[in-house]
């Protein structure tokens, strides 16, 4: 068994039994597009079950999600939605906690809830409403995008603060705390990422999305030209540059990994 695929299957399995928790709805499967893989745990002495996801199909808490490359699936919970970019792993734990391992993943619910999202070195609770983006980084930590949101997030090191629209926020470390925070160009990502237009059901939140490029509209009337990417340390975050004549029709599916 690969050292990776070991790391997550032992992963899963201390989390596999969450299936039974409380009774809860489980994340059912609306829109995929492509191959999507689940790796089902039993116990230790089983071998994983692996099998393509289908829509309408409901996902066990502690499956583990795989997308492949150009892939992305939609899954609704009573008062959510999620969905998976391409090149994703993660999984949710129970109805209020989701871990992912690499890729993005968006969060979207027009109604306060808290949810804990964690990563292989990282976690945070966020508290309230809106739509967020949660990008996994190399250094294990994750950065989370608000294109629109009326909330906290929460870290054991960092305190609460107040989330902002467009204004991205890094978790890092274990205890968490937060690393710098980083303004962005709403209406490029609204264009660009795929999380938010491949899919064939617009989200629920979109109003408040438009709502939220309008206000950063009027206040900067003109555009950031960079783009947050990746963390490969806790102390260094790569930053790329855009001329004007690049963010026509540019695609950032590759920068953004959504």
């Amino acid at each position: 068994m690969p050292k990776a695929f070991h790391i997550l299957f032992k992963f899963a399995v201390a989390h596999a039994t969450a299936f039974f928790l409380c009774g809860q709805q489980l994340p059912r499967c609306t829109y995929l597009k492509d191959k999507v893989e689940v790796v089902r745990i039993i116990n230790e002495s089983t071998p994983p079950s692996i099998f393509n996801l289908e829509p309408n199909q409901s996902i066990e808490y502690g499956d583990l999600i795989a997308t492949a490359e150009s892939s992305r699936v939609e899954c609704l919970l009573p008062v959510s939605t999620w969905r998976l970019g391409s090149l994703t792993v993660g999984k949710w734990i129970d109805n209020y906690s989701f871990w992912i391992h690499s890729g993005s993943i968006l969060f979207c619910t027009e109604d306060p809830q808290v949810i804990h999202f964690s990563s292989r070195e990282a976690n945070a609770t966020f508290e309230g409403s809106g739509t967020l983006i949660i990008e996994a980084l190399e250094n294990g930590g994750f950065k989370i995008i608000p294109l629109e949101a009326k909330g906290t997030l929460t870290t054991a090191k960092g305190g609460t603060k107040e989330l902002q629209s467009a204004r991205l926020l890094l978790v890092l470390g274990s205890p968490s705390y937060f690393g710098d925070a980083y303004d962005i160009d709403l209406m490029l990502m609204l264009k660009s990422s795929r999380l938010i237009n491949a899919y064939p059901t617009p989200l629920p939140t979109m109003g408040r999305i438009g709502l939220s490029v309008y206000k950063q509209d009027l206040k900067l009337r003109g555009k950031y030209n960079a783009l947050i990417g990746d963390a490969p340390t806790n102390d260094k975050i790569d930053i790329w540059a855009l001329s004007d004549e690049a963010n026509d029709g540019l695609d950032v599916e590759s920068l953004l990994q959504k």
